[in-house]
């Protein structure tokens, strides 16, 4: 009894408001050491970037806020892509023009895909401006261990990155979207991003995900073929029944998907999403079913020869030591390999978990254990928003503990141009390829199209657990400290006008779904297994 009465009064403190504003103030005083850290680190020119401090500073600042672009217009552009922008275009100028440039579902697409680029490519070069290898071990007087975690591995940066590359923005952006996207420099890197996309930066991503999918979820994707569509073109919703003609079918394919609903004739599925009705009632793996032209082979052939030539040289570079990370280089490919799964988790999960938030779970309970088990424990209040900040807190750290390996510093150039061989080698850049198509693409793009066997990945199950305990640590707690301290100075007078805006472009509430059904291949394939093998067994 003394114990459960114990852990409850603990359980109560760490939900309470006072530990919430300890977390508040603790986290955002050691925020600024973190960064006091750096300011030091740069003007003694210890960071790998070998710039002196006037040029190390500059290009960290720039850097930061084109991260911060980068991560609230993925918030902003996805939210404003269905609305009706016109009635905002005079107040909000420059946002009604960064709308038109992702006004449908497949602009979108690709402003995502391109963005994801910079990101990485910003956290890198953040990486090589706040890693301090070369720190003296008893910098400031503290062990020498200490220092090896505290600094040598970028911890420093990961928390500027976090806060206020990452974090504030997207806080802002939430709150007051219009507002943001009115910014001078919305219009600038969506277009930087559209541009990314355009010349093929991560055609090889769509590669890998068409063997994958192919190799390791065929017959999810048999199953996805004998699904009906034609209902979901005509209406945007799936719902199974009622015509003579089909009724046998539909009611067969009903049963398969939900054994323990067949009391009822009619079972409502979630309607479309605007990209489903783009891809028409034929479409193969979420891609329209048209040819490529000769410069689509170009994109696709660059993008192949740079990645695999960008896994060449990353791997005679660890095997030769020239990285940066002060291990061996048994340890450091150890740490490439680890890295790039654990971000391969991170990513693809994001997606997954946002994508069956409002499933019915009992759907899949059966069939998918632990997605189930997640989908659980996510699904708590605001546990959604607490697993993504603790979720971007590992994805910062893993990032920058790859760039430590995929960044060369000690390769000596012999011959090649300096320009050339520094943004081949020495910049990181072959490592933002690879992180890229292995680590965030490749993963996005299955869990989007697989979210429940994504979720069912043991490891997916551990990666929830571990994001929901570092957000309860309060890893993010300086970002939202900043931002109610700076709201009112930056934001008032368009406090009441997000309000507004909120009232007429989202369902209340009360309206937000709150349970759907869904018409998944994922749950039509894995009972068509269990009935092919009680068949067997019989």
């Amino acid at each position: 009894m003394p114990t459960n009465v114990v852990s409850n009064t603990c359980n109560l403190f760490c939900r309470s408001s006072i530990c919430q504003h300890i977390k508040y103030v603790v986290v955002t005083g050691i925020v600024g050491v973190l960064i006091a850290v750096i300011i030091v680190g740069v003007s003694l020119e210890y960071c790998i970037l070998k710039l002196p401090p006037y040029g190390n500073f500059p290009l960290l600042i720039a850097a930061i806020t084109l991260l911060a672009y980068c991560e609230a217009l993925h918030y902003g552009v996805v939210s404003i892509e269905k609305w009706d922008m016109n009635k905002y275009k005079d107040k909000f100028p420059r946002a009604y023009n960064c709308w038109k440039l992702v006004d449908t579902p497949e602009k979108v697409k690709k402003f995502l895909v391109g963005r994801q680029f910079f990101t990485i490519f910003v956290v890198f070069l953040i990486s090589e401006i706040t890693s301090f290898p070369g720190i003296p071990k008893n910098f400031a007087g503290m062990p020498s261990i200490l220092v090896a975690i505290l600094v040598q591995t970028g911890l420093p940066g990961v928390a500027l990155t976090l806060t206020f590359g990452q974090l504030i923005g997207q806080i802002y952006v939430e709150e007051f979207t219009l507002p943001f996207l009115n910014l001078y420099g919305c219009n600038f890197v969506i277009r930087l991003a559209l541009g990314a996309e355009y010349i093929g930066v991560c055609n090889f991503s769509w590669l890998l995900y068409f063997t994958t999918s192919r190799t390791v979820c065929r017959r999810v994707l048999q199953a996805k073929k004998t699904m009906h569509t034609s209902d979901r073109m005509d209406t945007g919703y799936t719902t199974y029944a009622t015509d003579a003609k089909e009724e046998d079918r539909d009611n067969n394919h009903r049963r398969q998907l939900y054994p323990h609903n067949n009391n009822n004739n009619e079972v409502e599925i979630e309607a479309m999403s605007p990209t489903e009705k783009i891809r028409g009632p034929n479409f193969d793996l979420g891609i329209p079913d048209k040819p490529l032209n000769w410069f689509d082979y170009i994109k696709y052939f660059w993008s192949t020869c740079v990645t695999l030539g960008s896994l060449a040289i990353v791997v005679y570079g660890i095997k030769s030591g020239y990285y940066v990370l002060p291990v061996p280089p048994a340890a450091a490919f150890c740490v490439a390999v680890v890295g790039i799964c654990i971000l391969f988790v991170l990513e693809g999960l994001m997606i997954a978990i946002v994508e069956t938030q409002y499933w019915d779970r009992e759907d899949f309970k059966d069939y998918y254990p632990n997605a189930y088990w997640l989908h659980t424990i996510i699904n708590q209040p605001d546990n959604v928003k607490r697993f993504i900040i603790g979720r971007q807190f590992c994805t910062v750290l893993t990032n920058f503990l790859l760039a430590q390996v995929f960044t060369f510093a000690g390769w000596k150039n012999t011959g090649l141009n300096d320009v050339i061989f520094f943004i081949g080698v020495k910049s990181g850049l072959v490592g933002v390829f690879i992180t890229l198509a292995f680590g965030q693409l490749m993963p996005e793009l299955l869990a989007a199209e697989f979210p429940l066997r994504f979720m069912n990945m043991w490891p997916s199950l551990i990666v929830g657990y571990v994001s929901l305990i570092f957000d309860a640590i309060g890893v993010g707690h300086a970002g939202w400290t900043i931002y109610y301290v700076t709201r009112r100075l930056c934001c008032k007078n368009h406090m009441n006008l997000e309000e507004k805006i909120e009232s007429e472009t989202v369902d209340s509430e009360s309206e937000k779904p709150k349970l759907v059904r869904v018409n998944s291949a994922e749950i039509l394939a894995m009972s068509i297994k269990n009935k092919e093998n009680k068949q067997n067994v019989v």
